[in-house]
């Protein structure tokens, strides 16, 4: 049940809503940094994939230089944007998957041609 002994407080007591005394505001802060920080890895990594697709796709750019190009690009991005080393780490990982999945191509493709 609810506990009824604390008065409500009264208009002149109350602080204004405006204030931050009902909030942390260093935890909303750090939870609106976080968010930014997940919004800008998501919308680069969103970019260098569908980059990759589109070059290699539609514009017959050869898988290793559309790979290459956006690998340079990403890393460069992060590093104006001061992502960090996580994001370097990152880069030369969808590279690396890149690379195998094209091997799987590759090999798919002398098998079966």
């Amino acid at each position: 049940m609810a506990s009824h002994s604390d008065a409500p407080l009264s208009a002149s007591e109350a602080p204004p809503a405006h204030t931050d005394a009902y909030m942390d505001m260093s935890a909303h802060r750090a939870m609106w940094k976080a968010f930014g920080m997940f919004a800008t890895w998501g919308s680069l990594l969103l970019m260098l994939v569908l980059g990759y697709a589109v070059f290699t796709i539609t514009m017959n750019v050869p898988w290793l230089g559309a790979m290459i190009g956006l690998a340079v690009f990403g890393i460069l991005a992060g590093m104006v944007m001061k992502l960090g080393n996580a994001w370097i780490a990152t880069v030369a990982g969808l590279c690396v998957l890149g690379l195998i999945i094209e091997g799987f191509i590759a090999l798919g493709s002398a098998l079966f041609a």
